[in-house]
Parts: C-alpha cells; structure tokens; sequence
C-alpha cells in the first residue's frame, strides 16, 4: 500500500511551479462550475415593452399577483423566467 514516487532531473522549483499550476486549474474549474448563472432583471418599462401593454395595465396585474415583481428602495423590477412562467400559466 505504500507508494513512493521518486522525482528525478527536477529542481525543487519546477516542483513548486507543477504543484501550483495544478492547483490553480483545480481551482479555476471549482469557481467556474460554482457560478450560479445570472437572472435578468427588467425594469417595468422593460415588461410593458415586451408584453406591449401600458405602464397601468402591468400595475394592474401586479396587484392582481398575476405577474410577480420585486421591489428595491422605489424601484420595481421583474425577472424574465417570471414573466415567461406568468404567461404561461394565465396563456395570454
């Protein structure tokens, strides 16, 4: 069960150099597999753009819980799965 691996024609250096190369692509392929992948926010301009109805209209909807929004200080923002999840489900 005892493994010994000799190293030879190699300076502690070029060791060290291996090892953190090694490293690091370890590391780098953690990070980039860890990264949760980025929501879209609309704004509500955004949203009554694309759905092509007035600023009213999506207010409306909003206080009806037909479109779900999240509010920041005085601004409201949309995610775009919501508003494709929403049109699903009320199939406009």
């Amino acid at each position: 069960m005892n493994n010994i691996t000799q190293l030879y024609q190699i300076t502690p250096d070029e060791l060290k150099e291996f090892i953190t190369k090694g490293i690091k692509e370890n590391l780098k392929g953690l990070v980039n597999n860890s990264t949760p992948p980025q929501e879209k926010y609309l704004t509500r301009k955004d949203v009554s753009d694309l759905l092509s109805i007035s600023l009213p209209t999506l207010s409306l909807w909003v206080q009806k819980g037909l479109i779900p929004c999240y509010r920041v200080s005085n601004r409201v923002y949309f995610k775009a799965s919501d508003i494709d999840a929403s049109l699903n489900q009320i199939k406009i």
